[in-house]
């Protein structure tokens, strides 16, 4: 069986989580949701995912926040922002750039099928980390 990867979509829409769940469930994907930035967060924290979507303009923390904290703390889990017609600005972006996000979309049915094409390669990449577990695991030759 194919390995399934776990994705979480943060976003204060309730009509968007359910429709990006319903999108990524459909193909396989695992997904989880978050109401409010402290939920993403809480969930980065504690769960392994592989991708996290995470809306620019979110209730009680702002997507920018979310990933500069996520960084700090050292959380691998590859972010790409969703934005809304009108949302962020040229300094969203920089701070999003400097900060490793993986990937802007804006949030409209028309990107679904690049957004499913991004999510997938992200989901295939491995972090320095399962790099390294994977390397220990093999048997030492003398």
């Amino acid at each position: 069986m194919e390995h399934q990867h776990k994705i979480l979509v943060v976003d204060g829409d309730n009509d968007i989580l359910s429709t990006y769940k319903e999108f990524f469930k459909k193909r396989g994907f695992i997904v989880e949701m978050a109401h409010n930035g402290i939920q993403g967060l809480e969930k980065l924290r504690h769960r392994d995912f592989s991708v996290a979507l995470v809306a620019l303009k979110i209730p009680q923390m702002n997507g920018i926040k979310i990933i500069k904290m996520a960084k700090e703390e050292e959380i691998e889990t590859k972010i790409v922002i969703l934005s809304g017609e009108g949302d962020g600005n040229k300094n969203d972006g920089i701070v999003a750039v400097n900060i490793g996000v993986s990937a802007w979309f804006e949030k409209s049915p028309s990107i679904m099928g690049d957004l499913l094409k991004k999510v997938k390669e992200l989901s295939e990449l491995m972090s320095f980390d399962e790099i390294d577990r994977f390397i220990s695991s093999l048997p030492r030759q003398n």
